[in-house]
């Protein structure tokens, strides 16, 4: 009774914010010297943005699961829209939620739009736990 009435405090929680500047796409691991696999620089960066903005709302990441919707702003669409999600769901990780496996339900959108601010605008949504 105390974990479902604590639950109850704490959720529905739905989080938003905005990433500016360019979403960067996930890109495939490299493989460097030594056979050292890496992540690409623009794309640790790019996480790191996402970390940053994200860090200065929760306070904690979430324990349960969760729901992410993703708009996408871009002047120009040269990457795959799921690309650009996983960097997005990457980089929330341990900062929004404890890792991405928690994503249970997904939106995402791609807008092109000339002449306005590129972004990502993003949304967390705790999704309440059933008790029977």
């Amino acid at each position: 009774m105390q974990l479902q009435t604590a639950v109850k405090k704490v959720l529905p929680v739905k989080v938003s914010f905005t990433v500016p500047g360019r979403p960067v796409p996930k890109q495939r691991p490299r493989m460097g010297k030594g056979g050292i696999v890496y992540t690409p620089k623009n794309c640790r960066e790019y996480e790191g943005k996402v970390a940053k903005t994200a860090h200065t709302i929760f306070r904690r990441p979430y324990a349960g699961p969760v729901a992410l919707e993703v708009n996408l702003f871009l002047a120009s669409r040269p990457g795959d829209l799921d690309n650009y999600v996983k960097s997005i769901s990457d980089g929330l990780n341990g900062i929004a939620y404890l890792d991405d496996r928690q994503v249970v339900e997904l939106k995402a959108k791609l807008t092109v739009q000339r002449g306005l601010p590129e972004r990502a605008e993003v949304t967390v949504t705790a999704i309440p736990l059933c008790f029977t």
